[in-house]
């Protein structure tokens, strides 16, 4: 019997950071996705500043996903929006 995906209408990719070595063997970071999943992906406020001479825009966006085995999201990962109104934005996790 299959779970009704309920309001988890959109599609994101979790990308977690991991340390490879380059052809010269320095160490680099990559992102790497550790698969697909369905999310309820919502902003809550947005606001401008200025830091450091420049004009910085900071939005906070609410995402719901249900449990995931195998695909940690963590302070350190990074979320990539494949469908909706946020498409193609790569989003850092706070908190």
């Amino acid at each position: 019997m299959a779970i009704s995906a309920g309001r988890l209408t959109q599609m994101i990719s979790v990308l977690n950071p991991v340390l490879t070595r380059n052809a010269a063997g320095e160490m680099t970071e990559e992102w790497v996705s550790c698969g697909k999943i369905h999310a309820d992906i919502r902003g809550r406020s947005s606001r401008e500043r200025m830091q450091s001479g420049a004009e910085m825009a900071q939005a906070e966006i609410r995402i719901w996903v249900r449990g995931q085995s195998g695909r940690e999201i963590t302070a350190a990962s990074r979320l990539h929006v494949l469908s909706g109104p946020w498409r193609d934005r790569i989003l850092n996790v706070v908190g």
